[in-house]
């Protein structure tokens, strides 16, 4: 049975780096299962309201999530809506957008964390005046009335939805696959205990984008821990990053394709972040058969499967020590069972993008067909 579904989002369907990179992917991945009209509001400029009060206020203010905003914002996506004529809205990162949608469409909404999981941990959120936090959570309740169902990227994000008052029985698991996919140089690179030798150094990978929050510091100290053990480290930083020493490898910010070659190269991703609340670069290296060494942080859990794609570490101040002493025992070709094939297997298993398509689409054709009663 086919259903027409509205993908809503404020961001931009064409744009390949929308956030993350996953919109694309969400997008086709939908339309493999399903018939999909791309509904975006990105030309829908914030409310003069909210940007006046944006101006005056004293402490950070979201003028994309006030209310105003939402009354525009909502109104021009119920028109859209409307034009597409579809059986089931399924909105991404679009709470503002369904909170002024009006109409009788049912609306499945994808989330990865509540406002108040993200809060302060997040630099985007941190210092927000309590006018905006009022608002921003105002504009989820009116979303949450006007939603049918909820897809979660994480068992974290679903615990978070329950603890917000939403249904657990509406509410379906389904973290997203890779923003990117292994490419040609994937095939040639090898891993450890591959095209590799024991005499070479242990090549480990930091993707940071958000240096404090992807706890980069962490990261460095976890290398200096394993190196004082007698670990023999080859550490590339991709991404922003303040001044490093001299021997750590440090590119900067790279395209799809030369982030997919690093990605092969690397013998382990190290991703020591103090908040995460899916973490695609988790995602792009299972896709890669690159194991992850991660801090339970989040929904990093449902990502980084412990044992079969990586290994997690308590979130603290013992972090650093915990995943030195993880990549000192790999320095050693000790990784207890986790490779690149059983990192591969599990994203086939869990996080391939297939799966999350037929998981979304269940539940937009359960929807549907209550409404439909």
């Amino acid at each position: 049975m086919v259903v027409r579904i509205g993908f809503l989002t404020p961001w931009r369907t064409d744009d390949p780096g929308a956030w993350s990179g996953i919109i694309r992917p969400m997008l086709g991945a939908l339309a493999e299962v399903a018939d999909v009209v791309p509904v975006s509001t990105h030309d829908v400029p914030a409310a003069p309201l909210d940007r006046a009060a944006a101006r005056l206020s004293r402490r950070s203010y979201l003028w994309d999530f006030g209310l105003a905003t939402a009354r525009v914002r909502g109104r021009v996506a119920a028109d859209r809506v409307r034009a597409a004529h579809v059986d089931v809205v399924f909105a991404v990162a679009a709470s503002v957008d369904v909170a002024g949608l009006g109409g009788s469409v049912p609306v499945v909404q994808y989330v990865d964390a509540a406002f108040d999981d993200l809060r302060d941990r997040y630099s985007v959120f941190t210092g927000v005046s309590r006018l905006s936090a009022m608002q921003v959570r105002r504009i989820g309740t009116l979303a949450a009335r006007r939603t049918a169902g909820y897809v979660a990227a994480s068992q974290w994000a679903a615990d978070g939805l329950a603890r917000a008052g939403a249904d657990p029985a509406r509410v379906v698991v389904a973290p997203p696959g890779a923003a990117i996919w292994p490419g040609a140089a994937d095939r040639v690179a090898g891993g450890r205990g591959e095209t590799a030798t024991a005499a070479r150094p242990l090549r480990v990978l930091v993707v940071a984008s958000d240096w404090e929050r992807k706890g980069g510091d962490r990261a460095l100290a976890a290398v200096q821990h394993a190196r004082a053990a007698g670990a023999d480290i080859a550490l590339t930083v991709i991404g922003s990053a303040p001044d490093l020493p001299d021997d750590v490898r440090a590119p900067g910010r790279l395209g799809a394709d030369e982030l997919s070659a690093e990605f092969a190269r690397a013998d382990v991703l190290l991703e020591l972040a103090r908040a995460n609340a899916a973490g695609v670069a988790l995602t792009d290296a299972a896709a890669h058969g690159l194991p992850a060494i991660a801090t339970r942080v989040g929904g990093v859990p449902s990502i980084v499967a412990e044992g079969r794609s990586g290994w997690l570490v308590p979130d603290g101040d013992g972090a650093a020590s915990a995943a030195g002493d993880l990549l000192a025992a790999l320095g050693r070709d000790e990784g207890g069972g986790v490779s690149r094939a059983s990192a591969a297997a599990w994203y086939a298993e869990a996080l391939d993008w297939a799966r999350w398509g037929e998981r979304v689409v269940a539940l937009c054709l359960r929807v549907r067909e209550e409404v439909a009663r």
